[in-house]
């Protein structure tokens, strides 16, 4: 998903299978789906050589790729347009535009509600960093020779079971193969997988491994989106058969029928956009997998069942961490409203001044949410101000521009404290946590 794609083919309505119009799609990360027709459109209106088309539920086509043809179902389709052009011979050329919300690759699907999916597997940016029990370790020794050791965690994934149907895995493997010889390539790879022995919804899949996400996000410290999302039907499988031999005209099986779903690429345009800070080196986490491998199921278990009460702050939470290039009032309220959600939801309502009060006292020996203790007045004066938009002057201890900023900052590490307790983390390791992300980081983390 982080990569440009165009794929040529013919593409029809599902009601309409002879109806078949030669285009191109492509995909743009964080920008479009468009399907190109040449020659006419699928639904729609006729305007001289021109054609005005129609939006659609689906759309239909058998594109060529990398390994070969494959189907693509498109949803949510909206006719943007079409345009007539001239040739070489002086002949008109018709085309059509339709922009989509949705790309599937590998799969005709005539209703993106029905229940055909069991598994979802999905990647993100940085995850070998994060999840890095697969890790490839190099030992130099004499004569500059490296030997490198290998985890291999493909068939023995990190196992969670989240509900009666429904279980998380975490996945890893490394390999070599062979570029040319005395050289060898070195592969790392990880990823998440939610699998459901029931069928399942394309969506309902994707929003319950994108609460994972979300938690991934939450320990990235900004907004991750996903790099690569595989879908899975095991009634769509293709069947390696059985093998056998024959010794003394007996034939006995020496290798059973394998059965392997096909992968089903899904493509969206993603809001998040993410871009390595030092490319050459570890994405910088709040956590990774090894501080919480001991733990990492009973987190997990509570990360999905507080998700219908923490979802709202959890997104507040990550929306805060993302970077702006611009400093508004609503990213300082964005913070204030999460802490006070967190704390109504899971504590108790109460108002803004004893639920600060009460939160500081929670996490006293949270050194970094001790040394940046706001002051409460100008927190409550600027939510109030900048919530309600009252008139300037009405609230004495309101903080503008950078000094709002600075408001915001010092509440953040109170907010992640607040998230960390909700799932487990008790005091010290959150003062643990904190003092080595800030550090780390190179901040000062006592903000003026």
């Amino acid at each position: 998903m982080l990569e440009k794609k165009e794929f040529k083919g013919c593409f029809f309505e599902p009601e309409t299978p002879d109806n078949k119009v030669s285009g191109i799609l492509y995909f743009y990360p964080n920008e479009s789906i468009r399907l190109e027709l040449i020659g006419g459109c699928l639904s729609g209106e006729s305007i001289g050589f021109s054609c005005k088309p129609n939006d659609l539920k689906t759309i239909f086509g058998v594109v060529k790729t990398e390994i070969g043809v494959s189907k693509v179902t498109l949803f949510d389709c909206y006719g943007s347009g079409g345009k007539s052009y001239n040739n070489l011979q002086d002949c008109e050329i018709c085309m059509s535009n339709y922009t989509c919300s949705y790309l599937l690759l590998g799969k005709h699907l005539a209703n993106k509600e029905d229940k055909v999916f069991n598994k979802i597997r999905v990647s993100f940016p940085c995850f070998n960093d994060w999840y890095s029990d697969n890790r490839i370790q190099f030992n130099c020794e004499n004569d500059f020779t490296a030997i490198f050791k290998t985890t291999n965690n493909h068939n023995n994934p990190k196992k969670v079971q989240l509900n009666t149907n429904e279980t998380l895995s975490l996945n890893g493997y490394s390999s070599q193969y062979d570029v040319k010889p005395h050289e060898k390539c070195l592969y790392e790879d990880s990823y998440i997988e939610l699998e459901n022995t029931e069928k399942s919804k394309l969506f309902d899949l994707l929003l319950n491994v994108g609460w994972f996400k979300d938690f991934y996000s939450f320990a990235a410290v900004t907004a991750m989106p996903f790099s690569e999302i595989y879908l899975y039907d095991n009634d769509d499988c293709h069947i390696t058969e059985a093998k056998y031999i024959k010794i003394k005209d007996k034939k006995i099986k020496i290798a059973d029928e394998i059965r392997t779903p096909n992968p089903i690429t899904l493509f969206f345009i993603a809001e998040e956009k993410f871009e390595k800070k030092e490319k050459f080196f570890p994405h910088r986490f709040l956590f990774d997998y090894k501080r919480i491998e001991s733990n990492f199921e009973t987190i997990m278990q509570k990360w999905y069942e507080k998700k219908e009460k923490s979802e709202p702050i959890i997104q507040q939470l990550i929306s805060s961490v993302t970077h702006r290039r611009f400093i508004k009032s609503s990213d300082f309220l964005t913070v204030i409203q999460a802490v006070e959600g967190y704390y109504n939801r899971f504590e108790k309502e109460d108002n803004i001044r004893n639920i600060l009060a009460n939160l500081y006292d929670k996490f006293k020996n949270v050194q970094i949410v001790i040394e940046n203790k706001p002051d409460f007045n100008q927190v409550i004066d600027s939510r109030h101000y900048y919530s309600h938009i009252l008139p300037e002057g009405k609230k004495e201890n309101v903080c503008k521009d950078f000094k709002l900023y600075g408001l915001a900052e010092k509440l953040k590490p109170l907010l992640v404290s607040c998230i960390l307790s909700l799932i487990g983390f008790d005091n010290n390791m959150i003062n643990e946590l904190l003092q080595n992300y800030y550090q780390w980081n190179n901040n000062i983390y006592i903000i003026k």
